[in-house]
């Protein structure tokens, strides 16, 4: 089994990353690694522990000098013990954060180590990242690993296999993020907890499925093993010499006599090589959280199991009284008391406020805010979200009733499975498929609604169906997707597409949406826009608007059926841009933008400035700002781009508020001075030229 026993280092110092190098000979490359991990450098503090597994090159006696210059530390073994045995050794002898498993044969490049640093940083649920590997000739070696059944010869068997193998190294599938059940070895940062826990590398293999074994045990002990495609590291495969595929078969034998039976495989390869996607793949993009919860609580993942999970339901009012109050007698009457109920007042001025004040009083489960202005509905849900802690937080508009079961219902698909992020019910009154054709009671008195929802119930009975939308009048969303999305996006205003914009941004980081086809609820539909008199069409319309022109949506393509998904995607809109602030709140702490990150935006949106894609370089400088509000660089670039979007509207007004509000910050500002000086006198001329 394992020869990996901890060791304590009490008192000594601390540093980010153990970086552990396990060598057999080829000191050259030895060599080249460690000049490259010093060349690099990092804006973490790092020790460097080399064991030599019996070298005969001068490897030991180069080493021993390295030490004594205060290079590194090596741990000198006389025998070959394997990667897995020396891996296990220089891990007993680290002390830092992290331990970071390094074969001598790479050689790092600029900015390499930050991003595995932060995912541990950042991520509570993450234990190993791994990151994208390039052969020398700038094709990938390693994007990820995918598990894999194999049909072969008559004969069936689970293995590892690379991701983007041999693509061209900006392969855009192996440039973000991923969340994967399996990395590489050759470049793998852990947390020395679940390294000890696991029992370290399993040293009955030689040199072959370690890594994949070890993935495997920290995923069934709740962990999430993620890629990281922005950390880039160059790998001469394979250099330590013959022993290194000396026991190519008794590794898969072993691997499979733990494995074929235990593991669930991300694809199926048929004998004629085809590669077929399984029901549970678990290769999916990747998101940071953005929130971090006080309490670590996740639904359906490992260890950290929640049996009981508590919902939190959030109903945004505006007027329309009468709606509000039916909507929460069938709130009473059948939700489950651990669930929170949550009401948001929008500026309503027909007695919703003293109304929900006195329910609020008297109904423990009850909280009840009130904004004093019409914040639009997300806005309002925003407010809502920032209040909640429950487990899941359940958007649900005052115009609705629920009925018997309806949230178990909603919740079930969630707890059998992790992937999926939001859930919707089915009903009298919406758009989509998540309206029923006909219904079987009064939807005017409500007569026979809870029989119909009751038999609608028994016929569909744990049919879950996935969608790429779901409608926000009643949506459920997991809380981890909060933490990665943040809220609804406010720039739709008093409301409408910030559901489609959701739906789209979870399904970008990763997660699924499906419609729970035995809940059913009834819904009335617009009443808190009928009740403010709006246009409902023309809201439809203008919302649409703002909706095609953040997606970069071709209006003449899309239609009911023919959403441009794939051009989308394909556009690299990447999910933690995505990202919406919540305000402030006692639930959960926001996480700083981690430095490399935020550099890496600011590039892609200065490079999308400079070929005028101002609408991609606009999202992605808002996402700055919106994680480092203090970021003056990203303020002055976001000027630029809204001056040069639209100079005498919205855009300039909004450019020179940035430009003041970072002066206000730092007067010692010189690019902010300048562009509000340069903006004021373009704003003269045009006015000049106007009136000569």
């Amino acid at each position: 089994m394992s020869s990996f026993v901890p060791n304590d280092h009490a008192g000594a110092a601390t540093p980010d990353v153990s970086i552990i190098i396990p060598v057999f000979n080829k000191l050259s490359l030895t060599r080249a690694c460690l000049e490259s991990i010093r060349r690099e450098g990092a804006t973490v503090s790092v020790e460097i522990v080399v064991v030599d597994n019996g070298s005969s090159d001068g490897s030991r006696e180069w080493l021993a000098r390295q030490e004594s210059e205060g290079r590194l530390r090596a741990v000198i073994s006389p025998e070959n013990l394997g990667f897995a045995r020396g891996c296990n050794l220089g891990a007993s002898q680290a002390r830092g954060r992290y331990l970071l498993f390094l074969n001598n044969d790479m050689e790092v490049t600029p900015g390499w180590l930050e991003p595995l640093v932060a995912t541990l940083d950042c991520d509570p649920d993450a234990a190993v990242v791994g990151a994208r590997l390039l052969f020398a000739d700038e094709t990938i070696q390693h994007g990820g690993v995918a598990l894999v059944r194999v049909t072969k010869d008559g004969s069936t068997h689970i293995g590892g296999l690379h991701m983007s193998y041999q693509k061209p190294a900006d392969h855009h599938g192996a440039c973000n993020a991923q969340l994967m059940q399996i990395v590489t070895g050759a470049c793998l940062l852990i947390r020395p907890g679940v390294f000890a826990e696991v029992g370290g590398f399993d040293d009955r293999y030689w040199n072959g499925n370690e890594d994949v074994d070890l993935c495997l045990k920290v995923r069934e002990l709740g962990w999430d093993v993620v890629y990281r495609g922005e950390s880039v590291v160059y790998h001469y495969e394979s250099q330590s010499g013959p022993e290194r595929f000396s026991q190519v078969e008794h590794n898969i034998k072993l691997f499979n006599d733990i494995w074929f039976d235990r593991a669930q495989p991300d694809f199926e390869q048929s004998e004629d090589n085809r590669f077929t996607p399984t029901q549970h793949n678990h290769i999916r993009p990747y998101a940071a959280p953005r929130l971090l919860y006080h309490d670590r609580r996740r639904v359906g993942h490992g260890a950290t199991t929640v049996t009981d999970p508590r919902v939190s339901i959030i109903v945004v009012t505006f007027n329309a009284l009468e709606h509000t109050q039916r909507c929460v007698d069938s709130l009473l009457r059948h939700t489950d008391a651990r669930h929170e109920l949550i009401f948001v007042d929008n500026g309503s001025t027909d007695g919703t406020v003293p109304w929900l004040e006195e329910f609020g009083r008297r109904e423990p489960r009850a909280q009840v805010i009130i904004n004093g202005a019409n914040l639009g509905f997300a806005g309002g849900n925003n407010v809502g979200l920032a209040a909640a802690g429950g487990d899941f937080m359940l958007l649900l508009n005052s115009d609705t009733v629920v009925t018997d079961g309806w949230l178990d219902r909603l919740l079930r698909p969630t707890v059998a499975d992790e992937r999926v992020g939001l859930v919707g019910p089915v009903t009298n009154n919406i758009t989509g498929t998540q309206r029923l054709a006909a219904v079987g009671y009064d939807t005017a008195t409500l007569e026979g609604l809870d029989a119909f929802a009751a038999e609608h119930a028994r016929i569909h009975e744990g049919r879950a169906e996935q969608a790429m939308w779901i409608v926000g009048f009643c949506l459920l969303i997991r809380r981890e997707v909060v933490e990665r999305m943040g809220g609804l996006d406010e720039i739709f205003g008093q409301g409408n597409y910030e559901d489609t914009d959701y739906c789209l941004r979870a399904f970008l980081a990763g997660y699924r949406a499906v419609v729970a086809h035995d809940c059913f609820i009834h819904h009335v539909g617009s009443a808190s826009f009928d009740a403010a008199g709006v246009d409902y069409a023309a809201q439809i319309a203008d919302k649409y608007e703002i909706f095609r022109r953040k997606w970069n949506v071709d209006d003449t393509k899309l239609g009911a059926d023919q959403f441009n998904l794939a051009g989308i995607i394909g556009s690299g809109m990447i999910a933690p841009v995505q990202f919406r602030p919540l305000p402030p709140s006692t639930h959960y702490a926001q996480v700083r933008l981690p430095e490399w990150e935020a550099q890496a935006w600011l590039g892609r949106a200065e490079s999308a400035f400079a070929r005028g894609a101002l609408g991609e370089a606009e999202l992605l400088l808002r996402a700055v700002l919106g994680l480092r509000p203090d970021w003056s660089r990203a303020a002055n670039d976001l000027a630029c781009v809204l001056w040069q979007r639209d100079p005498r509207g919205d855009g300039g007004r909004e450019a020179a508020r940035l430009l003041e509000a970072a002066l206000a910050l730092d007067p010692d500002d010189e690019d902010a001075r300048w562009n509000l000086a340069e903006m004021a006198g373009r704003h003269e001329e045009a006015a000049l030229a106007a009136h000569p």
